[in-house]
């Protein structure tokens, strides 16, 4: 069967519009390299010490190995509904909703993440001008203010969305680059013969740290849920997929072994603002305002990134007879799945906000709605790489290395699961993966409930 007979129609989404570089623009402000770059190897500086940039190296390959198996199903089917359809065409109709479903859940909490930043880092900025922004009926306000104008970009057209979100990640991402060059012009163009022989750094805080290092790139396969909307989807969509992984892991890397170059590894892991003490240590103390817009500006391009991705998502499964059928709907004018974004406003906005009210700092919500959100997408991920080779062998294209290719990136999968299950994490990191789960069987259960009510159609079918 050729590609376009598995194409699900855009049903009032913009068809075909989107160009190669736009659709690249989704992955990349799905992953919010720059606010990871700037936050994560002060986290995983902890367990891996000078092995960050290797954890990140290992991540990486992990990531093309999930992203691999992406690209086997975006040469072959275009549609908003990304690893639903995927799952649909190669697991079966359940199984597709339960990726779609845990897609959703993930995208939904990592938007929460970006109004959370924006919110943190927000807040920094004005309190470093003089404006108190501290006090949690402030971050509430800030919270509102940016899920409801990431929702109104989402909702104003996907090229307008995507394109805002790509220029904010190039600025953010340049100004973090502009601070580690002068840091490594400031220590030399040596290398740093501590982080290359990985001194003090063991095998189990490397691969630790690779579990952590691997929660940086979720939202990478975003672009797979514009199939209805690119112009090329069979070739745009499994180029972008590959290149967001591999060039933002090239510049977690360099992240990774710039800031411990510049703090050391002690240092970077007691840092509460790794990009504000190494500005400071520099001589670049004024920059680090540049750096925290910039890092601003990264988490607001997640949270519409994010919007774009579950609002298409579930403008697909409520096609397939699945959710209300106004989830369904597209705007006349801007041709953009509206009702489903409306929905997710909400949920974006509102459990953050009582997350805080009832005490929690925003640094802990932070935590709290990326861990949930991470299990979402793993359960994806895993889903749809099982998958991957009976999808092929349906169509007559399967060869032992796809087979190779799903068993190892499954194993990749199962693995970071594991280690973020076992051993039991401390209170209430114990609680969340019971708190998606419970999530995920609502889901669940509501579409058996469905299902038996009539005849829902298969995914991409």
């Amino acid at each position: 069967m050729s590609a376009p007979e598995l194409d699900r129609p855009a049903t009032g989404l913009a068809h075909r519009t989107m160009g190669p570089v736009e659709v690249l623009a989704q992955s990349v402000a799905a992953i919010a390299p720059s606010a990871v770059m700037a936050t994560g190897p002060a986290l995983i500086v902890l367990s891996a010490g000078n092995g960050s940039w290797l954890s990140y190296l290992l991540a990486l390959v992990t990531v093309v190995l999930i992203g691999l198996c992406v690209a086997q199903f975006g040469t072959k089917i275009a549609s908003a509904g990304s690893l639903y359809d995927y799952v649909g065409q190669s697991l079966g109709r359940g199984s597709a909703f339960a990726a779609g479903w845990a897609l959703v859940i993930g995208y939904l909490f990592i938007a929460m993440i970006g109004v959370v930043g924006v919110g943190i880092y927000g807040g920094a900025l004005l309190e470093g001008v003089g404006i108190p922004a501290g006090a949690t009926a402030t971050q509430v306000v800030i919270f509102v203010i940016a899920g409801a104008a990431a929702a109104a970009f989402a909702w104003g057209g996907i090229k307008l969305s995507t394109r805002v979100g790509l220029v904010l990640e190039i600025a953010s991402i340049a100004a973090i680059l502009v601070l580690f060059v002068v840091t490594i012009a400031k220590h030399g163009a040596t290398p740093d013969t501590a982080q290359i022989s990985l001194t003090g750094a063991s095998s189990d805080g490397i691969t630790f740290g690779v579990v952590l290092a691997v929660l940086g790139f979720v939202g990478f396969e975003s672009a797979a849920a514009l199939g209805a909307e690119a112009k090329d989807p069979h070739r745009a969509i499994p180029r972008a997929v590959l290149t967001s992984a591999v060039v933002v892991g090239v510049l977690y890397v360099f992240a990774a072994y710039t800031s411990v170059l510049g703090l050391g590894a002690d240092g970077l892991g007691s840092s509460a603002a790794p990009m504000d003490d190494l500005a400071r240590s520099v001589g670049l103390a004024g920059f680090r305002y540049v750096i925290d817009l910039g890092v601003v500006a990264s988490f607001f391009a997640v949270t519409i990134a994010s919007i774009n991705a579950a609002s298409r998502v579930l403008f697909a499964v409520s096609h397939d007879g699945v959710l209300h059928p106004a989830l369904g709907r597209a705007h006349a004018r801007h041709r953009t799945p509206h009702v489903a974004i409306l929905a997710l406003l909400p949920a974006v906005v509102v459990v953050p906000a009582v997350m805080v009210l009832v005490g929690m700092t925003p640094l802990e919500v932070y935590a709290y709605t990326g861990t949930i959100g991470t299990f979402g997408y793993l359960t994806a991920y895993l889903l749809m790489a099982l998958g991957m080779p009976i999808f092929l062998r349906r169509h007559h294209t399967v060869r032992a290395r796809h087979w190779v290719l799903a068993a190892a990136a499954a194993a990749a999968i199962v693995y970071v699961t594991y280690k973020n299950l076992v051993p039991v994490p401390d209170y209430p990191y114990n609680v969340l993966p019971y708190l998606y789960l419970a999530l995920l069987v609502i889901g669940i259960a509501w579409y058996f409930i469905v299902r038996l009510r009539g005849p829902v159609q298969t995914p991409a079918g």
